[in-house]
């Protein structure tokens, strides 16, 4: 039975392996919200902030724990020489002191807990809140600049690979014209010359030269998204578009889109809750000026076992005792301008963040309408280009069967064939600059990445 079972087994194997292999060897297929998803699930940008905002973390941590009690404890252990107790005799003082050491130990703690610091403590704390907060707005912006870059090499890589496709496309109308111009030279046509050739070689090159720099672009956005998302160098993947998306969505009015920036961008986010930090740590400055109050618990052990204990308070003995007491107590330091220049570098610190607001404020609404006007710009280039790049392709068509009519002209093909490739080049760059502008648009009005990315912001 065992043999049979190992044998069914091993056939279960043999059978599974092709799968598995094929599996294997599948090339996936991502899109733009894959790659954001992965990207962001393995950026060491977003693992860096996520650190910084640990740090912010440990810092709230440590300004709430002063509100509590702290404790200094403080032992120590050392020889000490056997004694007994003194002996009064014909009035002297007598020295009983043994010629052996023994063992001697001490314990001393205080326990100090604050009652009122002025501020001192609840001025950090909440300065230690805002701090957080700043840094998990510091992440938001972060984790938008990774969204953006994925964005712009998604687009890139695609609009590269259309070019391609529009190289070898022109290509095929330069060698149809080379055939056409080629069979009537064969004939002796007077309508045509060598030197229609020489200007169809001059296309071919012109078109090798845009192949080639599509080619590079491709590749350099194929290796940026691999190392952008975290692929490994022996893995491959394709994208999920062979073309960028025509299709325009309506926009919402321009100052829709400046409020929305406004109160939801993470930079000022992270800068109104900074303020609100450095507020805080300039009332801890000025609250260091004044004194604290706290109660405090104090003890002190000692202990020597080869010592007789001389039980008498009137003289205390520093090597067996045992004391212990609660106190009120404050403490006020003390200096000459060393606060209050703290105080001063604490205000300058607010100040300076109250203006760089101030500047994020003003500039923040013209970063938002020029992508704004960027987007409806090169709207309107890729369609009017796209038009111009179908006339073209129909000029190109005309100018063919004209030609091969003897009624056009070489001049006619080479004059439609130039036009549609400029018009098809014009129009990639604007529907490229178009999704970018939409990707920067939603970047400015801090806009959240939700997974189901549209084209354009959510109005």
């Amino acid at each position: 039975m065992g043999m049979k079972r190992i044998c069914l087994l091993l056939s279960l194997l043999c059978l599974l392996f092709p799968v598995v292999l094929a599996t294997a060897g599948e090339v996936p297929t991502l899109g733009l919200n894959d790659l954001i998803r992965m990207t962001l699930e393995r950026s060491p940008q977003l693992k860096e902030s996520e650190q910084d905002i640990m740090l912010a973390q440990s810092d709230l941590a440590q300004a709430k724990a002063g509100q509590w009690a702290q404790m200094d404890v403080f032992a120590l252990t050392t020889a000490a020489q056997d004694a007994n107790m003194p002996t009064v005799v014909g009035g002297l003082l007598g020295n009983n002191d043994k010629n052996s050491y023994g063992i001697f130990g001490s314990l001393d703690f205080l326990i100090v807990q604050p009652i009122f610091t002025f501020g001192k403590i609840s001025h950090r704390q909440d300065a230690a809140k805002y701090g957080l907060l700043a840094q998990k707005a510091a992440k938001e912006k972060k984790r938008a600049e990774v969204i953006l870059n994925v964005k712009e090499l998604y687009f890139g890589m695609i609009v590269a690979n259309q070019g391609i496709g529009a190289a070898d496309d022109a290509n095929q109308f330069v060698k149809d014209a080379r055939q056409r111009i080629q069979r009537l030279l064969g004939v002796g046509s007077p309508n045509v010359s060598e030197v229609d050739l020489y200007r169809l070689e001059t296309f071919e090159s012109d078109i090798k030269t845009f192949k080639a720099k599509a080619e590079s672009g491709a590749r350099v956005a194929y290796l940026g998204l691999k190392k952008t998302v975290g692929i490994k160098e022996d893995q491959e993947f394709q994208i999920d578009l062979r073309d960028l998306p025509k299709d325009t969505r309506a926009l919402d009015a321009q100052d829709g889109y400046i409020s929305r920036a406004m109160e939801q961008r993470p930079e000022l986010v992270g800068l109104k809750h900074g303020i609100e930090a450095r507020k805080s740590l300039v009332d801890a400055a000025r609250a260091d000026l004044y004194p604290s109050v706290f109660v405090a618990g104090v003890g002190s052990f000692a202990g020597a076992p080869g010592r007789e204990r001389m039980s008498i308070s009137y003289f205390p003995d520093r090597y067996n005792h045992e004391t212990m007491g609660g106190f009120l107590g404050t403490t006020w330091h003390f200096d000459l301008g060393i606060g209050k220049a703290k105080v001063d570098k604490a205000k300058a610190e607010y100040q300076r963040l109250l203006h760089t607001k101030d500047y994020a404020e003003q500039n923040i609404p013209l970063e938002v309408a020029r992508y704004y006007q960027d987007v409806l710009e090169f709207q309107k280039s890729f369609e009017a280009f796209e038009k111009g790049m179908i006339a073209a392709r129909k000029w190109i068509v005309s100018a063919f069967a004209n030609f091969d009519t003897g009624t056009g002209t070489a001049k006619d093909m080479f004059d439609a064939i130039d036009r549609y490739g400029k018009n098809r080049g014009d129009y990639l760059r604007a529907l490229f600059s178009y999704h970018v502008a939409l990707a920067k648009l939603s970047y400015a009005i801090g806009e959240q990445w939700s997974g189901t990315e549209d084209v354009a912001p959510s109005r």
